[in-house]
């Protein structure tokens, strides 16, 4: 082929490539002026985690099919965005009913031993009660920093406020269906720190605690590492429980296809 037609063909690449970003701006655009559309699907992956992803997709398609006629209804008229929003919290005691019945209907058909709805739910209730543990440390010490007085180490205070982070960063992994496991794996780090030092720092802070400390030492520590090991080895055993759903993480990728021509050495297009 000449060079001529070589041009050509490039050319015409450039202005496909060109066409494809206006639209891909021009798209980005419309979905940057629906933010209530993405906020209502957000919702729906959210109460449909943890459900059979045959369940999942058709729930979130039907979903999609709703807020895509009324989005067409409304067109650009003004408080659009507001009626979606407002159709979708007034649907929510719908939305969880729908989500319970579901997980039972699975729960009721699993395998023997196991529980596909007792776990999820105590995990989500153990993650709650880290958060709070972890919450009141941090204020607890706080509080104590502010009156003057706080006499405990500096350690326990850089442990309770690492220790509430990577048990926040934990529980928002543990939303995603297909990081629940690393969640979990994060919660258990967090568990060991907050349960075995966050003890500590409350003793630290109240005189109760301090003086259950000193008049039964060997009890509080006994406490103190069954509760840090019981902590670690729930969601040690929570990531073990989901890691199957996160099998796609190593899933053969399937290779890129180029679409661009093949120049011979010889000038011609293949």
């Amino acid at each position: 082929m000449t060079a001529e037609r070589i041009d050509g063909a490039l050319e015409e690449r450039e202005l496909a490539t060109s066409a494809h970003t206006r639209d891909r701006a021009m798209h980005g655009g419309d979905r940057a002026l629906h933010r209530s559309d993405r906020a209502v699907l957000a919702w729906g992956r959210w109460y449909t985690r943890d459900l059979p992803e045959e369940v999942a997709a058709d729930r979130l398609a039907e979903l999609e099919s709703d807020v895509f006629e009324e989005r067409a209804a409304a067109g650009d008229a003004a408080g659009a965005g507001r009626s979606i929003v407002g159709r979708a919290i007034r649907g929510v005691p719908a939305d969880l009913a729908w989500r319970v019945a579901r997980l039972r209907g699975a729960s009721l058909t699993a395998p023997r031993g196991t529980f596909p709805l007792v776990l999820p739910a105590l995990a989500h209730v153990a993650t709650a009660m880290l958060l709070a543990w972890g919450v009141l440390i941090v204020v607890r010490v706080g509080a104590g920093m502010l009156d003057g007085s706080w006499v405990g180490a500096w350690d326990l205070v850089a442990a309770g406020v690492v220790g509430l982070g990577l048990a926040l960063i934990g529980s928002a992994l543990t939303l995603v269906p297909e990081a629940r496991w690393l969640g979990a794996l994060w919660l258990a780090v967090a568990s060991y720190v907050l349960l075995r030092f966050g003890m500590y720092t409350l003793i630290a802070t109240s005189t109760t605690l301090s003086t259950f400390y000193t008049s039964a030492l060997v009890e509080a520590i006994l406490i103190n590492r069954v509760l840090s090991a019981a902590g670690v080895l729930f969601f040690v055993s929570m990531a073990a429980w989901w890691l199957p759903s996160a099998k796609a993480l190593w899933a053969a990728r399937p290779e890129r296809v180029h679409r661009s021509p093949m120049i011979d050495p010889e000038g011609t297009i293949a």
